[in-house]
């Protein structure tokens, strides 16, 4: 695993001269000129002719033209291989549901961001004489289960699966030094921070504490059938906010998606490279796991469960399994018990998993039951009622039966490599004047003309691109471009725009309208509310002002301090830290609360501490989570403040658009 380069080098006449005279004050001179003028003129004849303009640099400084030490570019080869190393990672993690993870992302600055990071870590730990050997790089690498066969490192499995995933083993290997380094350096910066018993049950106390509110709802729908604007007052409103009714811009294209199942090949893969992927990917591929199908009847419990709630929970579920022992209807009692909505309704059902894939708890006894059996478990959502439905032991596929999968991923592979060498074609062709109509016919595509869409609007035909909107609309009007960076290849041409504009009040009076009457009719409902609050002088006053503006008072019940959202109402801006603040209950908070244009008053009820057996049973876990939050806090702050000194340039106007 370690590469070396021997170069041998032949020292000119000119050198040999210099070096009889290296101690002459005018050689030592004309050498510094000499080395000044060819870095000048090389380092910028070879800038001109290479016109390769780096995505970002960092800690790129430069004297009279001359590069200064540390400088380090990140080129469009880095961010393509990163992002795909991004990718594989997501997917790795996230199975089926990885492509919807990555379109919540742009995956190219997430590259840049990443590679940034690693460059500054690296300089840093350079900096602390912090190093990775030649002897800890080849036993991590020797370790890896994925490059093992029969639990030793076999360098040609290494050597297939580096290929397989198009990198070098001198790529790889760098790749590895640094994430080896990365991580040095975090276990250096984390090492000291610490949690103490107390500060963790002081934070436990405020997370897992519960609160119990009263309120009244003043909603504004009450005081919108009294306001009635005149056609002034609307036209008077339109005027005064503009910016309100301003309609973003949009725009029209046509794409070609370049699909590689649609253009792989159309002879099959030959016997001799089915069988070769078979070998190379048999266990990581072609060797499963033993799989159970199981559902279950979720008698759920927070984290802040009591002892007593705990028992109740657990006597419910001995309860419906009684039941189901007895010959009850596991789909009805699912409906019935179940508060898993994911499959109440579907009886339960989960479907196959392996190890690994659901929660320990609950596997270590779905995996102890055979076909038919029962059993209960209990995890951090609660206790789980299970029957195992069917079990699949550990196998291996045959060829025969791994032929349908080899085939297809051949496939598309070959596929994939077409689309790249076809997308730069009609690209070159599109650019001189061929309609992609034209172009897509001749590869058996389609080009699809889209209707008008903003930025944030979803495209037919590219709906799991999410980013194409947002990089359509810096198209200029006419452009044709290539973009690579989605889950497949498009070519995309701007056909026209319709700029952000501001309609006329005659095109959208009703909508103004209404606009007028629902802000006139939240403002009323928020002066009620004043006055109310006026009329109430401590919470057992809520049930007389209510009833005489014709209200109601409600409760919530008791419901965690740290809910973000108020049972019933929804998320109140500063109600919790207002409800927290109060030293002596029950009380009033003196202000109004408002939330989607209704308005508030609210009472603490009362704030009941968390059961102290609680602390006794979840201390020990959230006591490492606060840690391991503290030490995550502490690694980001100190990645920031390396970005903080350093001179990072990224030129996004690069990120979106080239290859990956």
């Amino acid at each position: 695993m370690r590469y070396q380069n021997r170069l041998n080098y032949d020292v000119s006449p000119m050198f040999e001269a210099i070096r009889k005279h290296q101690y002459t004050f005018g050689t030592r001179l004309l050498l510094i000129f000499l080395i000044g003028l060819m870095t000048i003129f090389f380092g910028t004849l070879s800038a001109y002719f290479a016109r390769v303009k780096p995505i970002a640099t960092v800690d790129c400084r430069s004297i009279l033209l001359i590069q200064l030490p540390g400088c380090h570019q990140i080129l469009a080869d880095d961010v393509d291989r990163e992002a795909g190393n991004i990718r594989n990672t997501l997917t790795n993690i996230y199975g089926k549901n990885a492509p919807a993870v990555l379109r919540s992302m742009n995956l190219r600055e997430t590259a840049v961001e990443q590679l940034v990071q690693q460059q500054l870590i690296e300089n840093e730990a350079h900096r602390l004489g912090l190093s990775i050997g030649d002897d800890e790089l080849e036993k991590t690498i020797g370790t890896q289960a994925a490059f093992q066969t029969d639990g030793q490192f076999d360098v040609n499995r290494y050597r297939q699966i580096l290929a397989q995933n198009n990198l070098e083993p001198a790529t790889y290997e760098s790749e590895t030094r640094t994430a080896m380094l990365s991580d040095a350096m975090r276990n250096m910066v984390t090492a000291t921070v610490q949690v103490s018993n107390d500060d963790a049950h002081r934070a436990y106390d405020d997370i897992a504490g519960k609160i119990n509110l009263s309120y009244i709802k003043v909603p504004y729908s009450g005081f919108e059938a009294g306001i009635n604007p005149s056609d002034q007052e609307v036209a008077k409103f339109y005027q005064d906010h503009l910016e309100v009714f301003r309609e973003p811009e949009r725009v029209k294209i046509s794409f070609i998606r370049y699909e590689p199942t649609a253009l792989a090949e159309a002879e099959a893969p030959t016997d001799q490279q089915v069988q070769d992927y078979y070998e190379q990917n048999l266990k990581t591929e072609f060797t499963h796991p033993a799989q159970v199908r199981a559902r279950h009847i979720l008698i759920g419990l927070g984290p802040d469960a009591t002892v007593a709630e705990r028992a109740a929970a657990r006597a419910k579920a001995d309860d419906v399994l009684k039941q189901l022992r007895a010959g009850g209807n596991f789909a009805a009692l699912a409906k019935q018990y179940s508060e898993d909505p994911g499959t109440k309704d579907k009886g339960g059902e989960l479907g196959f998993f392996g190890r690994g894939e659901l929660v320990k708890p609950f596997e270590e006894v779905a995996f102890t039951l055979k076909p038919g059996e029962y059993g209960i478990a209990e995890s951090q959502f609660g206790f789980h009622v299970i029957q195992v439905e069917e079990s699949k032991p550990e196998h291996l596929d045959t060829p025969e039966e791994a032929r349908p999968k080899i085939v297809e991923d051949l496939r598309r592979k070959s596929g994939e490599a077409v689309a790249k060498q076809d997308l730069q074609q009609d690209l070159t062709a599109a650019l001189t004047g061929h309609a992609l109509d034209e172009l897509a016919k001749k590869r058996g595509l389609t080009a699809v003309e889209t209707p008008f869409f903003g930025a944030n609007e979803p495209i037919t035909g590219a709906e799991d691109y999410s980013q194409l909107g947002a990089a359509a609309l810096k198209l200029k009007d006419g452009e044709v471009q290539a973009f690579t960076d989605g889950p497949e290849p498009y070519l995309v041409k701007l056909i026209a725009r319709n700029p952000s504009h501001i309609p006329p009040l005659t095109e959208i009076q009703d909508l103004v309208r209404k606009a007028f009457i629902r802000i006139a009719a939240e403002k009323k409902a928020r002066q009620a509310a004043q006055v109310m609050l006026k009329q109430v002088e401590s919470p057992a006053d809520l049930d007389t002002v209510a009833a005489q503006n014709h209200l109601a008072v409600a409760t919530t019940g008791d419901f965690p301090r740290n809910n973000p959202e108020v049972p019933g109402i929804g998320a109140v801006p500063g109600l919790m830290a207002a409800a927290v603040a109060l030293p002596k209950l029950p009380a009033m908070i003196g202000q109004v609360m408002e939330n989607d244009g209704n308005s508030y008053l609210f009472a603490v009820s009362s704030r009941p501490p968390p059961d102290p057996d609680q602390w006794k049973i979840q201390g020990p876990a959230f006591t490492e989570r606060m840690l391991e939050q503290r030490r995550s806090s502490a690694w980001i702050n100190f990645v920031n403040a390396l970005k903080s000194r350093a001179d990072i340039v990224i030129h996004t106007d690069l990120v979106g658009t080239t290859q990956s």
